[in-house]
């Protein structure tokens, strides 16, 4: 579990404005920490803290926009960060999900670090179901070009026969990405040519 090291912030009393603003950072900077531990280690924190009344309320009353991104990612290049970051831009949290695709190669590629300051999560099967697992998160699709937006299309019908209430947010990359595929990148590494569209 992280270990929260703000006490000195609490030394002072501060506006409520001061608080939020706060804990939204110590939120951001916790982004691995699956959401209800980050909440209940936060509140015992806060509780042992003085001056921390209206940081304590704000932390139980905390309800942020989650976003689940989620794919094969095999391997999770600049294109899907340059997403992620687009949707970091719009939700406060944004879980990164990688999943076996039963049509698509066994991942086989490690998880870069960059991202590892995030929450990350494993599944198999259904996107549906790893959605009814997280409870109350919006699915973020990246999409390259038009070609993409027409799969998405297609497949958010049946995505959305099995679950109507699903919410999904397509965000597009930047124009210098658009070219980036992961079968792209498997078919550069032959030649030794794949290391500049991948993230460190």
């Amino acid at each position: 579990m992280t270990i929260f090291n703000d006490q000195t912030f609490f030394e002072n009393k501060h506006s409520l404005t001061d608080c939020i603003n706060h804990e939204y950072d110590v939120f951001r900077e916790n982004q691995s920490v699956l959401l209800k531990n980050y909440i209940k280690a936060r509140i015992e924190f806060l509780q042992k803290q003085k001056n921390a009344e209206l940081s304590l309320e704000y932390v139980k009353q905390f309800s942020p926009k989650v976003a689940l991104f989620a794919g094969s990612f095999n391997p999770f290049h600049k294109g899907h960060y340059n997403v992620l970051q687009k949707a970091e831009k719009i939700f406060d949290k944004v879980i990164v999900a990688f999943g076996q695709n039963p049509d698509k190669s066994e991942r086989t590629w490690e998880i870069p670090n960059t991202i590892k300051n995030r929450q990350i999560e494993h599944y198999e099967g259904l996107l549906t179901d790893l959605v009814a697992e997280m409870g109350d998160v919006t699915v973020i699709r990246g999409l390259r070009n038009s070609t993409d937006f027409n799969y998405e299309q297609n497949q958010y019908r049946y995505i959305q026969e099995l679950m109507p209430n699903i919410k999904i947010v397509n965000i597009f990359c930047d124009k210098e990405f658009e070219h980036i595929s992961s079968s792209g990148i498997r078919t550069l590494e032959k030649f030794n040519k794949h290391k500049d569209y991948l993230l460190d």
